[in-house]
């Protein structure tokens, strides 16, 4: 409580708005994403026309101030969204943010980590102190993860009859979450039709370290072959920008794209775009997927 009425005393005086159509979202002072919609007309703008037409469930980890949710709001009058967030800084945003728009009805916060292990975990902010990654906290401390499994054990029976998609973005480690959800997807028939995550292969602030970049990588490319057995055979490739860059069934394609970014950051200290996002989804959605990039190309 001390900690949501700090935010709330320190949010009156730094915040400003941005909005999403109808819909107002809160910034605190260190927040760059207005910066970031303004610098890049593409940036954060596939997902939400995506999921415009979805009137079942929608998964929101990572959902940090609450943006991605309030962005598919704007767009989307049916859909009840889980908004998973572990950084209690991070999740009071959230929650304040869904409640000044009267969205609350539609929206289920989690102030919890998703991942495959059990212990007590806190978020490492980025330089810019909006977002931030995940490191295990002192031996002895509380349990504050859960797997998918138990995530999904605590949506309402009516809100996950159909599962729409899983969004993903937890800064260098939504390769776990996606082990999680394939672990609970093995024996599960409700299933998204749609996975949208980040495939950072790096830390926050670490993109030119070398050390245990490897094994990130191919912990993504483990991923990759995981959800694939499930069905999700092909793959939308956007840079981190927003941009829209190509389409693939290939695993192996998307790991040679790793391991261009890290020969671009670590050998050639410069970068031409920093991680992929990724849209995985099963063939038959092919037409769809083509339908909603051509929205967002046409003015």
């Amino acid at each position: 409580m001390k900690i949501k009425n700090l935010f709330l005393k320190m949010n009156a005086k730094t915040k400003r708005d941005y909005y999403f159509g109808k819909y107002n979202l809160s910034l605190s002072k260190h927040h760059v994403l207005d910066k970031y919609m303004v610098k890049y007309p593409l940036y954060d703008r596939f997902l939400p026309l995506l999921c415009s037409g979805f009137k079942g469930l929608i998964i929101d980890i990572g959902a940090n101030i609450g943006d991605t949710s309030i962005a598919i709001f704007a767009q989307n009058d049916n859909a009840f969204i889980v908004g998973v967030e572990p950084d209690e800084l991070f999740f009071n945003e959230c929650v304040h943010n869904i409640k000044i728009n009267g969205l609350s009805e539609r929206f289920l916060g989690v102030n919890k980590f998703v991942t495959t292990q059990t212990g007590n975990f806190v978020v490492k902010k980025s330089d810019s102190l909006s977002t931030g990654s995940i490191e295990k906290a002192e031996d002895g401390a509380a349990i504050n993860s859960l797997s998918f499994s138990q995530l999904i054990g605590l949506i309402p029976v009516e809100k996950k009859k159909t599962f729409d998609i899983l969004k993903i973005d937890t800064d260098g480690f939504d390769w776990d979450i996606l082990k999680s959800f394939s672990e609970y997807a093995k024996n599960e028939t409700n299933v998204p039709e749609f996975i949208f995550f980040e495939m950072q292969t790096f830390l926050n602030n670490r993109e030119r370290d070398i050390e245990g970049r490897d094994d990130i990588i191919n912990k993504y490319k483990e991923a990759l072959h995981d959800i694939n057995k499930l069905g999700y055979t092909d793959f939308a490739l956007f840079d981190n920008f927003g941009t829209f860059f190509k389409k693939v069934t290939s695993i192996q394609e998307i790991h040679e794209f790793n391991q261009y970014i890290k020969r671009s950051q670590i050998n050639n200290l410069h970068s031409t775009f920093y991680f992929l996002d990724v849209l995985a989804y099963k063939a038959s959605s092919n037409a769809y997927v083509d339908e909603v990039l051509n929205k967002m190309y046409t003015k």
